[in-house]
């Protein structure tokens, strides 16, 4: 079964918004299309300034597995720039289409 992940976060103090915004469509380019069991991942951004990533995987095992499995210089630019203290995720699973 489906799973959909919510991962909400702020950059930190000092971070570039146009550098963060590049780093992610590198991520999303490099990086998002390789990951197993990811079907698809979108990043948004509220009006003041938190940004919302969904994932949605193919199944529970392949979300567990994601987090860390990517060791790539781009993930880790992107990690060096979230506020940690900020950051929360949930996963849901897909029960209806």
């Amino acid at each position: 079964m489906a799973v959909i992940e919510i991962v909400r976060f702020r950059t930190k103090t000092g971070v570039d918004e146009a550098e963060m915004t590049a780093v992610n469509e590198r991520f999303q380019r490099e990086v998002a299309p390789v990951l197993p069991g990811l079907e698809r991942r979108e990043a948004t951004q509220t009006e003041d300034g938190e940004w919302v990533l969904i994932l949605r995987y193919r199944d529970a095992e392949s979300a567990a597995h994601a987090m860390g499995s990517d060791t790539s210089e781009v993930s880790g630019q992107l990690m060096s720039m979230i506020d940690m203290a900020t950051m929360s995720l949930t996963r849901s699973m897909v029960v209806s289409e």
